[in-house]
Parts: structure tokens; C-alpha cells; sequence
């Protein structure tokens, strides 16, 4: 079984009209990562700096972004996030963010569920 650690999840949420040149921009890269696009809908930080937001019952509005996954090595995680932030820059507000998170683990299913593969049922 491969089994492997030490992977970082890399998740950013860019702007719908922006996909195909952050798509571009990550098969451009040495070693493409493997990704894969969620939905997403939300709200930013408020009305600017020190601004303050107080919604109605009747008020709430979203804003659709798309939420852009990838489980890589942590030595690509600075190449994979200056690529996006660079693909997805429109220049104005609400173009995004990215951020990241260690993996605890990370297995591939149809490396998993092989027969002789050593795994238990």
C-alpha cells in the first residue's frame, strides 16, 4: 500500500470568470498537481477597514467563488500559490483568497482497495 504524509492542502477560493487562466497557469507548472473546483458562496470582511456590516433578515447576499483543492508536497506550496494569485488578480476587491493546511494523511483509493495490497477487511 502507498501510503503518504507530509502532504498540504492548498485551497483557494478565486473569483468564477477567473478558472481557465488559474487552470492554464497550474498545467503550466513542472509538475502539475492533480485539483479539483467546489461551489462557494459567502461573504467577505465587512465594509472595509474599522467598517461594519449589520445584514437584515432580508439582506443577506453571497458572493460566488469557486474553491479550488490541491493535496501536493509542501515543497510545491509556494510555486502552486504564487501561480493562482498571479493567474487569479483581477486587481480589485474580493478577487480572493488562499491558504493552507497540513495533511495528516493521504491515500490513494485504488492503491488502497487492491487485493494483496495489505489491506485488512
Amino acid at each position: 500500500m502507498s501510503s503518504e504524509s507530509g502532504k498540504t492542502i492548498v485551497t483557494a477560493l478565486i473569483r468564477p470568470h477567473m478558472k481557465e487562466h488559474v487552470v492554464r497557469a497550474l498545467h503550466d507548472l513542472p509538475e502539475f498537481p492533480g485539483f479539483f473546483f467546489l461551489d462557494a458562496r459567502g461573504q467577505g470582511r465587512g465594509r472595509g477597514t474599522g467598517g461594519s456590516y449589520a445584514a437584515s433578515e432580508s439582506d443577506f447576499t453571497y458572493h460566488h467563488f469557486l474553491q479550488l483543492q490541491i493535496a501536493c508536497r509542501p515543497d510545491q506550496v509556494s510555486a502552486i500559490r504564487d501561480v493562482i494569485a498571479v493567474a487569479a488578480c483581477t486587481g480589485r476587491k474580493g478577487d480572493g483568497v488562499i491558504f493552507t493546511t497540513d495533511a495528516t494523511s493521504f491515500v490513494r483509493i485504488r492503491e488502497r482497495a487492491r487485493p494483496n495490497s495489505g489491506a485488512t477487511t
